[in-house]
């Protein structure tokens, strides 16, 4: 089977002979007519023919059509396959699917040896067909194993972030009603209870995001109206003192003359992350900015840091799971996480960067969500 490739990539069997030798030597080859949809097997089970395109194109895979894998394969008029049979009576089976109403010209090995005997240059074609495949499938391989990776690391982050919820629920719910029998003896106290009620409850979300991550779980969206007055003083209050302490400046903008829709929780939770990622990338001292806006019934909430900045070769890859930037300790998938947040808002995150050094992240958010509130 082949990897898929481009127009001037393609390598014709009979590329380099004269069309007088061609047509003399196809003439008398078994047709194979198949209509679009319909498969048969080119490679595997005793078979040792070579097949030409003749009309239309097919798609190569190890299982007929209903099941093609994802090595799948796309051969067009004049390319052919089932080369591997011509290397050994044991290769794999392969199947090719007709993408539309095709013809193909078998060619049995015993005759393909002879007349590449005659003509050398179809058997440098096919060595040259067949190196270009296996680079491309070496490729494929390379992506689906990745891939497999990927997917066994967030399975075993998975099962770790629900043992951990597991074992945290306990100690949480003690330290929250600790809480709370604190500021009834001392009332006075409010501020401080309050502050770690709130933050057990973000230890909880921030675990249970992770899990919903990894199983790609939807996050239950609940939009609400906001002031964004409030929530960005809430901003504030919760993350700025945090930042005071390390000589980092917070500064709030609203631009916003209206409510804004959204799930206040969800988006809170994004944007403290990237507060954390812009304090973490400033070393000494810096400025942080969060400015909010309305404008053609989308809001825009960006995080605005002067810190180092972020290389271009790292910002194509900012939102992929496991990539880290510079943080030593980090999991690398804060980022995607906010995106999957975001992006279940029907809204999208992006990352630009500052001059002459710093990082944007700018969250856009739909306000359509007024209407189904409305409902």
């Amino acid at each position: 089977m082949s990897a898929k490739k481009n127009q001037d990539q393609r390598i014709g069997l009979f590329d380099g002979l004269d069309q007088a030798v061609v047509n003399n030597f196809t003439k008398s080859l078994t047709r194979l007519k198949l209509r679009q949809g319909e498969a048969v097997q080119i490679t595997g089970e005793g078979r040792q023919s070579l097949y030409l395109v003749n009309k239309g194109s097919l798609e190569l895979s190890a299982e007929p059509a209903g099941g093609r894998d994802e090595l799948a394969a796309t051969v067009k008029a004049g390319e052919f396959c089932g080369e591997f049979s011509l290397l050994s009576d044991t290769a794999a089976g392969a199947f090719a699917t007709a993408l539309e109403d095709s013809e193909l010209l078998e060619i049995p090995r015993d005759l393909f040896t002879q007349f590449s005997f005659s003509h050398p240059s179809v058997l440098l074609n096919v060595i040259r067909a067949l190196s270009t495949r296996l680079r491309g499938t070496d490729n494929v391989f390379s992506d689906l194993m990745g891939d497999m990776i990927q997917r066994n690391r967030l399975t075993a982050i998975g099962m770790t972030a629900g043992k951990i919820i597991h074992d945290l629920k306990t100690p949480l719910t003690v330290i929250s009603l600790t809480a709370q029998l604190l500021e009834s003896l001392y009332p006075d106290a409010a501020e401080f209870t309050q502050s770690i009620i709130q933050q057990t409850k973000l230890v909880d979300e921030l675990v249970r995001e992770v899990l919903d991550y990894v199983k790609g779980t939807p996050s239950a969206i609940i939009p609400r109206q906001v002031d964004m007055n409030a929530f960005l003083q809430e901003l504030r209050e919760t993350y700025g003192a945090s930042l005071s302490g390390r000589n980092i400046t917070l500064k709030i903008e609203n631009r916003c003359a209206e409510p804004a829709y959204f799930d206040v929780e969800r988006i809170r939770r994004v944007i403290i992350n990237l507060l954390r990622n812009s304090s973490e990338a400033i070393e000494e001292s810096g400025e942080i900015s969060i400015v909010a806006s309305l404008a053609s019934n989308w809001l825009q909430i960006s995080v605005i840091d002067n810190g180092p900045g972020i290389p271009e070769s790292a910002a194509a890859q900012l939102f992929k799971p496991f990539f880290t930037y510079n943080k030593a300790n980090g999991t690398g998938l804060g980022l995607p996480i906010c995106q999957k947040l975001v992006q279940e808002h029907n809204g999208r995150i992006e990352f630009s960067p500052v001059q002459p050094h710093g990082s944007r992240f700018d969250i856009r958010l739909p306000q359509n969500l007024e209407q189904e509130l409305s409902r």
